[in-house]
């Protein structure tokens, strides 16, 4: 099996539905090649848009952009139509040209030079020329161009003039004006409007400007859709919420991304893959003058115009409309065929006169309800479908009866979909109010914790799962990074401070954390068995850009990772406010704390074990006793784990002492990595060793026995040593209270360290 490939993915705001949908596709068809994706999230370059552009820090966001390397990617996809969409030719191209020297794909935009992956802007456009032209016989038409140095703007620019040209309509100068593709367009319209005060319509290079036009075309006293038509472009998810819904062009970047991305092995073969095109669609609503769904279109493109028993090719046309490229995913392959049985018993009831009942279509679409098939479309193209085929139902069947029959049913279907609609709603208000509790309880947590609290860097991270997080990497740059706009050069190296996956939280040695910056996705601490997908967000408030956040995540909830990361970076400028007022605090009190510190290290060491560094038997014993007796510990659920090594007499008689002290220095390690660092780990002397840990749940036994089993597997492995260490435990669960005996619980655990030993010895002999 080959070297699997690292992909990257350049993307603008991940709260941008076009762009979010871009990564889904790019993460579907590294899932069909079996190559890591690795997104990072910017903005823009250029003019920001206006949904930003009040932040003064917005540029801090561009700092993942200087990450991918050559060292960690063998391909880079760029969203240059959306991070390049405010900036002119020249910028775009210095922007990329800062890119590693590997194979760069742009998509969404051609560039001379690299190989690129765009939209079809003719036939989208052409679709919603023909509607204004055709169907509403507008004449006048004016246009709201993106810059004049953008290329997908000059596309859609030259689109637009080529229609009216061919449909014999004036698109002089004095029609077309240039907008910015932000919502920042009232200059523009009115500067159009002005020129053209009698307009029958107005298109929109894209979804953004449309919004800036619907303000300037309110505030003269007229309304989009009635007084004068208005389209857009990009099929932004805003758009079928603005009032009037906006008429627009599907531009599928999901469908876009996926198809670039399966042909990322062609890339690297220096195969061209120039000039592949992805078809646009018109989306019709009501700003164009429309009063409900163009229902003869629609029919036409899903092949319900033609649909019956003798061709049910509409079927798999209703699919692709419904999920696009995600039709193929395996998720939904129950909704596939509650479809299917859905069509088939429509397609039976509408053709058979002799049924009368409505039972068998009914059932089917109830079981399309139960699939839960707004998941993974929208409500919109769910309705779309739906008038579609009742529309195409009532024409086909002629008795009456039947026929009120069949629109009672599709009402009922309206109804069904429209709670469900309302049921996704609360499930993703109720991620929000998630994600809120959680930042606030952090947020309270840090300023109220103890110093005996955790390590801070292992706090910031705690709760991530709750919100779909599955691992995390916290990457801290050395020392506060000031980055100004523009100026900011990226560290050669990050410290890798904290990490969260499967098995909690934890830090790293300090010899452990210093990490290339070109190696963030592919350092050791990364698994490399399985295919994963990684998405990087940087930390910051103000100028000062503390480091980076790397998380694998559902990418339907990449959306929340830019809070997390405000959240996460106002803790770190607790953390470091905190470490500034502890370093005044020493140099105030240098003299009192030395003394302090000295009688602390004399302290410490009397209950040290020197070989290894973890407690000895009086350290622990008072430390443990400590915890066990603790107020706040009261009635939790913990574990004494007793832990000694099989064959140390083995390796002390057969290969020296030296290694027999390497194999209990080994064990501490081992245990270290099995608990967490708040847990209170001791040598009680020999190859005797023993851990309190508080676990809060019941039969942990198992669990807590394989992870050791796998960390010591694991380290047995890099040791490369001709013995393997051997570990036998006893755990023993109780609850914790000040009436516990810790030498009675210490005696119970070593009983069942010596049940193992003795099952050890009767299955393998032993080396003691």
């Amino acid at each position: 099996m080959g070297k699997r490939l690292n992909i990257g993915l350049l993307i603008d705001d991940p709260n941008n539905y076009f762009s979010a949908q871009a990564a889904k596709g790019a993460e579907l068809a590294c899932k069909e090649i079996d190559a890591n994706l690795f997104i990072y999230p910017g903005h823009y370059i250029g003019k920001a848009d206006n949904k930003f552009g009040a932040r003064e820090y917005e540029y801090q966001y561009n700092s993942v952009f200087a990450l991918p390397s050559s060292k960690s990617l063998d391909i880079i996809y760029v969203l240059l139509g959306i991070i390049g969409s405010r900036a002119d030719l020249l910028a775009q191209r210095a922007f990329l040209k800062k890119l590693p020297d590997i194979p760069i794909v742009t998509l969404f935009s051609d560039m001379e030079g690299y190989e690129s992956v765009t939209f079809d802007n003719y036939s989208g456009f052409s679709a919603v020329m023909e509607h204004l032209i055709v169907k509403h016989k507008a004449k006048k038409i004016g246009y709201v161009s993106g810059p004049s140095g953008n290329i997908d703007a000059v596309e859609r620019l030259q689109a637009f003039k080529k229609i009216m040209a061919e449909n014999g309509l004036d698109a002089g100068d004095d029609k077309i004006v240039y907008g910015d593709f932000t919502e920042d367009s009232q200059d523009a319209v009115n500067e159009l409007l002005d020129r053209n005060p009698d307009l029958q319509a107005i298109v929109f290079a894209n979804d953004n400007m449309a919004i800036g036009g619907y303000e300037v075309i309110k505030s003269r006293g007229l309304m989009p859709g009635k007084d004068i038509m208005v389209t857009g472009f990009d099929d932004d998810s805003f758009s079928v919420n603005m009032d009037p819904p906006l008429t627009t062009v599907e531009a599928g970047s999901d469908d876009l991304t996926y198809k670039a991305v399966l042909n990322a092995p062609e890339y690297l073969k220096k195969n061209t893959g120039a000039n592949v095109e992805v078809e646009t669609f018109m989306v019709q609503r009501d700003s164009c003058g429309c009063d409900g769904l163009d229902i003869e279109a629609m029919q036409k493109r899903l092949h319900i115009d033609t649909m019956g028993r003798t061709d049910l090719k509409f079927k798999s046309s209703l699919k692709k409309y419904l999920f696009g490229i995600f039709e193929e995913n395996e998720m939904i392959a129950g909704i596939k065929d509650q479809i299917d049985l859905f069509c088939d018993s429509l397609v039976e009831y509408i053709e058979n006169d002799d049924i009368k009942d409505t039972e068998a279509p009914r059932k089917a679409f109830r079981k399309l309800v139960d699939a839960d098939t707004l998941l993974y479309t929208s409500s919109e193209r769910i309705f779309n479908v739906f008038e579609s085929l009742e529309d195409k139902g009532c024409f086909l069947i002629k008795d009456n009866e039947k026929k009120i029959a069949f629109v009672s049913m599709f009402s009922s279907f309206y109804r069904q979909f429209a709670y469900q609609n309302a049921a996704l709603s609360n499930h993703t208000k109720a991620m929000a109010d998630r994600i809120t509790r959680l930042l606030n309880k952090q947020n309270k947590d840090f300023f109220t914790k103890s110093e005996e609290d955790t390590d801070p860097y292992v706090h910031v991270l705690a709760g991530l799962d709750n919100v779909g997080v599955t691992r995390t990497f916290l990457y801290i740059f050395q020392g506060n990074t000031k980055a100004s706009e523009g100026s900011w050069k990226c560290p050669n190296t990050m410290l890798l401070r904290a990490i969260g996956d499967q098995d909690g939280i934890r830090t790293l040695p300090e010899e452990l954390q210093l990490v290339r910056t070109e190696l963030l996705f592919a350092n050791e601490f990364i698994e490399t068995d399985e295919r994963r997908t990684m998405v990087v967000a940087p930390l910051f408030m103000g100028e000062d850009l503390y480091g980076m956040l790397i998380c694998e995540l559902p990418l339907e909830e990449m959306g929340n990772l830019s809070v997390v990361a405000r959240q996460i970076s106002v803790s770190i400028k607790s953390i470091v406010l905190v470490e500034e007022q502890d370093r005044t605090k020493k140099a105030l009190q240098d003299s009192l704390e030395q003394f302090i510190k000295d009688n602390t290290m004399l302290n410490e060491a009397a209950k040290s074990d020197e070989l290894t560094g973890l407690y000895n038997r009086r350290g622990f014993l008072e430390y443990a006793g400590k915890a066990i007796a603790d107020p706040k510990n009261r009635t939790k659920k913990a574990v004494l784990c007793y832990a000694d090594m099989d064959n140390l007499k083995m390796v002390n008689d057969k290969f020296g002492h030296d290694d027999g002290d390497f194999s209990l220095r080994l064990i501490a390690k081992i245990l270290n990595d099995a608990f967490r660092v708040t847990d209170i780990i001791g040598r009680l002397g020999g190859d005797e060793f023993v851990v309190f840990a508080v676990v809060e749940v019941d039969n942990y036994e198992d669990v807590l026995k394989k992870r050791i089993e796998d960390i010591t597997r694991k380290h047995n492995e890099q040791a490369g040593k001709p013995y393997p260490i051997e570990i036998s435990t006893g755990i023993y669960e109780f609850e914790c209270s000040d009436e516990v005996d810790i030498y009675e619980i210490l005696d119970l655990a070593d009983e069942k360290l010596y049940q193992e030993k003795n099952a050890k010895k009767a299955k393998n002999g032993s080396y003691r």
